[in-house]
């Protein structure tokens, strides 16, 4: 009976942790775009975060899933229930949120955003890389500039150039600047963005990283529900089962933190594979896979058995009180 109510409990201590995580990512989504638009004016700015809670709720869905899928791990082996009760219930309540409550997200309109104003992205009295350029000015006053001092990096001698006015246009997301001896233009960033710029040290590459791939796998789920709901249940269940799976590597030995980071590292290549199979190799496997919907589904179909043999070991091999045996061995 003990084993049936741990078992029982799970799928809320999914729900628990989900909710925290998605929580916990928009919150950090938002502050970003908070501070790449800190210039903006309050009202703006207010409107700005209303306009991207949904939108960045919904890009955070898939990473909070998975995450709290592995947080689940934690409980579940400390206090092992029932072993099929615990694998599955954990796993319905993913794929529920993740196959139902992704899409309901996506189709809640949020409010348009505010077109952005020139403020965003220059600061009177600051030097500063602006229009693929190093500016300076003295005022901003909605579209036209006074001041304005441009450090010339190519010229040989007059480095530095001199308008006394200057005007400043947005359009299809480049900065363009036009004033006397100024004729600028470069993709458009945000004056604030340099704050949030990473160093290179390895966990900001591997952080990177992860991100890359979660927006990688976000737009390969939009494209899977908007082609074909089946496909998309398809890649949600074998996304989750590959993952939750590859939890038969924190039983792995006898070093808990040791087994802990090679599961991480095990379901950070599942995410990988996931992208080098549709990205990179898909071009070399439609040679071997004349089949079209075969070859678009294989990433899903080497998650799905990659999955099917974790769980296939991990019942076979490894007790699934093994944390218990260990510490009581202790």
């Amino acid at each position: 009976m003990l084993r049936v109510k741990n078992a029982l409990r799970l799928p809320a201590l999914f729900l628990l942790f989900f909710i925290l995580l998605a929580v916990l990512f928009t919150g950090l989504a938002l502050l970003e775009l908070r501070v790449s638009a800190s210039a903006e004016n309050t009202r703006i700015l207010r409107i700005l975060l209303a306009g991207r809670l949904l939108p960045t709720l919904r890009e955070v869905v898939p990473a909070a899933v998975l995450a709290a899928l592995i947080l689940v791990l934690f409980p579940m082996h400390r206090h092992p229930g029932n072993r099929f009760l615990s694998f599955l219930l954990p796993l319905a309540a993913a794929f529920v949120v993740l196959a139902f409550g992704w899409p309901l997200l996506g189709g809640l309109a949020p409010p348009s955003p505010p077109a952005p104003t020139p403020a965003r992205y220059l600061l009177p009295g600051r030097i500063q890389e602006a229009a693929g350029s190093v500016l300076y000015l003295e005022t901003l006053d909605g579209e036209r500039l006074r001041g304005v001092v441009r450090f010339d990096r190519a010229s040989p001698s007059a480095r530095l150039r001199y308008a006394p006015t200057a005007a400043v246009e947005l359009l299809g997301g480049q900065l363009a600047v036009h004033g006397e001896g100024l004729a600028l233009a470069a993709p458009a960033r945000p004056a604030y963005q340099p704050l949030l710029r990473s160093s290179e040290n390895l966990g900001d590459r591997l952080l990177a990283g992860y991100l890359t791939d979660f927006a990688r796998l976000n737009r390969e789920l939009n494209e899977r529900y908007r082609v074909s709901r089946p496909g998309f249940y398809f890649s949600c269940l074998a996304l989750l089962l590959s993952f939750f799976a590859a939890g038969m590597f924190f039983r792995l030995s006898r070093w808990p933190l040791a087994n802990v980071l090679l599961g991480l590292l095990i379901m950070r290549g599942f995410l990988a594979l996931f992208r080098l199979l549709r990205d990179e190799l898909a071009g070399q496997m439609a040679r071997l896979l004349p089949n079209p919907t075969l070859l678009a589904y294989l990433p899903e179909v080497a998650l799905l058995v990659a999955g099917l043999i974790l769980l296939l070991v991990d019942l076979l091999f490894f007790p699934f009180d093994r944390w218990q045996r260990e510490a009581r061995g202790a």
